[in-house]
Protein backbone atom coordinates (compact mmCIF):
# COMPACT_ATOMS: atom_id res chain seq x y z
CA UNK A 1 0.00 0.00 0.00
CA UNK A 2 0.97 3.42 -0.85
CA UNK A 3 2.01 5.70 2.33
CA UNK A 4 1.32 9.53 1.68
CA UNK A 5 3.98 12.02 2.61
CA UNK A 6 3.59 15.20 3.50
CA UNK A 7 4.95 16.56 0.30
CA UNK A 8 3.05 14.28 -1.50
CA UNK A 9 -0.40 15.46 0.43
CA UNK A 10 0.69 18.86 -0.38
CA UNK A 11 0.59 18.22 -4.26
CA UNK A 12 -2.69 16.33 -3.59
CA UNK A 13 -4.60 19.46 -1.74
CA UNK A 14 -2.66 21.76 -4.80
CA UNK A 15 -3.44 19.06 -7.55
CA UNK A 16 -7.06 19.32 -6.54
CA UNK A 17 -7.41 23.18 -6.05
CA UNK A 18 -6.08 23.57 -9.68
CA UNK A 19 -8.47 21.56 -10.95
CA UNK A 20 -11.09 23.51 -9.37
CA UNK A 21 -10.07 26.51 -10.80
CA UNK A 22 -9.63 24.51 -14.04
CA UNK A 23 -13.87 23.73 -13.44
CA UNK A 24 -14.55 27.25 -12.72
CA UNK A 25 -12.36 28.98 -15.74
CA UNK A 26 -14.73 26.36 -18.14
CA UNK A 27 -17.41 27.85 -16.74
CA UNK A 28 -16.10 31.20 -17.89
CA UNK A 29 -15.15 30.74 -21.56
CA UNK A 30 -17.94 32.22 -22.89
CA UNK A 31 -17.19 35.66 -21.39
CA UNK A 32 -13.42 36.57 -22.89
CA UNK A 33 -12.08 37.86 -25.51
CA UNK A 34 -10.19 34.79 -27.38
CA UNK A 35 -12.61 31.57 -26.25
CA UNK A 36 -10.46 28.97 -28.12
CA UNK A 37 -7.48 30.21 -25.60
CA UNK A 38 -9.42 30.09 -22.60
CA UNK A 39 -10.47 26.35 -23.52
CA UNK A 40 -6.85 25.94 -23.58
CA UNK A 41 -6.33 27.73 -20.39
CA UNK A 42 -9.24 25.55 -18.96
CA UNK A 43 -8.13 22.27 -20.13
CA UNK A 44 -4.50 22.89 -19.04
CA UNK A 45 -5.70 23.48 -15.52
CA UNK A 46 -7.94 20.09 -15.26
CA UNK A 47 -5.18 18.33 -16.72
CA UNK A 48 -2.31 19.78 -14.80
CA UNK A 49 -4.30 19.74 -11.51
CA UNK A 50 -4.75 15.82 -12.07
CA UNK A 51 -1.39 15.19 -12.71
CA UNK A 52 -0.27 16.94 -9.53
CA UNK A 53 -3.01 14.91 -7.67
CA UNK A 54 -1.57 11.40 -9.02
CA UNK A 55 2.09 12.70 -8.57
CA UNK A 56 1.30 12.77 -4.78
CA UNK A 57 -0.40 10.03 -4.41
CA UNK A 58 2.45 8.15 -5.68
CA UNK A 59 5.33 9.99 -4.04
CA UNK A 60 6.39 8.06 -1.46
CA UNK A 61 7.48 5.88 -4.61
CA UNK A 62 9.95 9.14 -5.72
CA UNK A 63 13.86 8.41 -4.55
CA UNK A 64 15.32 11.63 -5.11
CA UNK A 65 17.75 13.85 -2.62
CA UNK A 66 15.90 15.69 -0.20
CA UNK A 67 16.60 19.18 -2.14
CA UNK A 68 15.99 17.67 -5.27
CA UNK A 69 12.69 15.77 -4.18
CA UNK A 70 11.35 19.56 -3.39
CA UNK A 71 12.47 20.81 -6.37
CA UNK A 72 10.97 18.72 -8.68
CA UNK A 73 7.66 18.60 -6.56
CA UNK A 74 7.63 22.21 -6.26
CA UNK A 75 8.90 22.74 -10.00
CA UNK A 76 6.05 21.09 -11.55
CA UNK A 77 3.30 22.95 -9.48
CA UNK A 78 5.13 26.38 -10.31
CA UNK A 79 5.76 25.00 -13.92
CA UNK A 80 2.16 24.29 -14.30
CA UNK A 81 0.63 27.42 -12.94
CA UNK A 82 2.86 29.63 -14.98
CA UNK A 83 1.49 27.37 -18.75
CA UNK A 84 -1.95 28.11 -16.91
CA UNK A 85 -1.50 31.97 -16.15
CA UNK A 86 -0.21 32.52 -19.35
CA UNK A 87 -2.40 31.15 -21.15
CA UNK A 88 -4.97 32.49 -18.91
CA UNK A 89 -4.09 35.73 -19.77
CA UNK A 90 -3.73 35.16 -22.74
CA UNK A 91 -7.46 34.56 -23.49
CA UNK A 92 -8.26 37.95 -21.71
CA UNK A 93 -5.85 40.16 -23.42
CA UNK A 94 -5.96 38.25 -26.64
CA UNK A 95 -2.45 37.53 -27.08
CA UNK A 96 -1.47 35.09 -29.72
CA UNK A 97 2.36 35.10 -30.37
CA UNK A 98 3.31 31.97 -27.76
CA UNK A 99 0.36 30.00 -28.69
CA UNK A 100 -0.30 30.89 -32.10
CA UNK A 101 -2.97 28.27 -33.16
CA UNK A 102 -5.04 28.97 -30.34
CA UNK A 103 -4.97 32.74 -30.49
CA UNK A 104 -5.49 33.33 -34.33
CA UNK A 105 -7.18 36.02 -35.44
CA UNK A 106 -5.67 38.09 -31.88
CA UNK A 107 -3.24 40.33 -30.65
CA UNK A 108 -2.38 42.21 -27.92
CA UNK A 109 0.16 44.99 -26.78
CA UNK A 110 3.71 44.12 -27.15
CA UNK A 111 4.41 44.34 -23.68
CA UNK A 112 1.61 41.65 -23.10
CA UNK A 113 2.73 39.25 -25.82
CA UNK A 114 6.45 38.87 -24.22
CA UNK A 115 4.75 38.67 -20.80
CA UNK A 116 2.68 35.77 -21.60
CA UNK A 117 5.43 34.40 -23.93
CA UNK A 118 7.76 33.96 -21.19
CA UNK A 119 5.32 32.36 -18.32
CA UNK A 120 4.56 29.87 -21.13
CA UNK A 121 8.26 29.35 -22.14
CA UNK A 122 9.70 29.09 -18.48
CA UNK A 123 6.94 26.88 -17.34
CA UNK A 124 7.27 24.71 -20.01
CA UNK A 125 11.22 24.42 -18.82
CA UNK A 126 10.61 24.12 -15.60
CA UNK A 127 7.79 21.36 -15.44
CA UNK A 128 10.11 19.43 -18.34
CA UNK A 129 12.83 19.24 -16.15
CA UNK A 130 11.02 18.80 -13.23
CA UNK A 131 8.82 15.92 -14.66
CA UNK A 132 11.82 14.36 -16.86
CA UNK A 133 13.31 14.41 -12.62
CA UNK A 134 10.77 12.41 -11.36
CA UNK A 135 10.78 9.85 -13.78
CA UNK A 136 14.41 9.42 -12.55
CA UNK A 137 13.32 9.62 -9.24
CA UNK A 138 10.61 6.53 -10.01
CA UNK A 139 13.41 4.37 -11.70
CA UNK A 140 14.51 2.44 -8.08
CA UNK A 141 11.14 1.31 -7.80
CA UNK A 142 11.44 -1.17 -11.01
CA UNK A 143 14.07 -3.04 -9.73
Amino acid sequence: MLELTQIGEQLIFIGIAFFLVGLIQGALIPAVKNSRMALSGHLTAVQCGMALAIFGVIWSLVMLPLFVDIFVAYGCVVGFILIWLGITIASVTGASKALPIAGAGFSAKVTTEFTVKIMVRTGSLLSLIACTTLVFGLLPTLG
